[in-house]
């Protein structure tokens, strides 16, 4: 999975083989597009994507191109996850709460804070 600024001029970089397989090191081509999907914004507002997907020419490894707002693996876009790690991290606010401002499930953002918090302790450890 790559993350792209601008999902609009990756398609046509796709096109001319200038993005580089994170695999390899060769170059990808278009293959067509990922599934269409929607993801939640800010307020309950919801965008639709249908990600490009390249292809290498070496090694044939697929990579989808994201917009860099979306969050890999995620229904919900990248800001909306920051924005609830950060009223936590730095008030304390409770999912329950989170979830009823951002237009989420309770249980979504109980997830996402149990993820972020089970990536962060070994970094700040110094273990990983």
């Amino acid at each position: 999975m790559l993350l792209c600024a601008d999902v609009g001029s990756a398609d046509a970089d796709l096109a001319s083989g200038a993005i580089a397989c994170p695999s390899c090191g060769g170059r990808l081509g278009p293959w067509g597009h990922g599934r269409e999907r929607a993801v939640r914004l800010h307020y309950g507002e919801r965008a639709v994507v249908r990600p490009p997907r390249g292809r290498c020419r070496s090694c044939r490894a697929t990579h989808m191109l994201l917009p860099s707002w979306m969050a890999p693996r995620r229904a919900d876009g990248a800001g909306v996850i920051a924005r609830a790690a950060a009223a936590a991290a730095l008030h304390g606010t409770g999912s329950a709460r989170l979830g009823a401002e951002l237009g989420v499930p309770a249980a979504t953002v109980r997830g996402w804070l149990r993820r972020l918090r089970s990536r962060a302790e070994p970094r700040a450890s110094g273990s990983v």
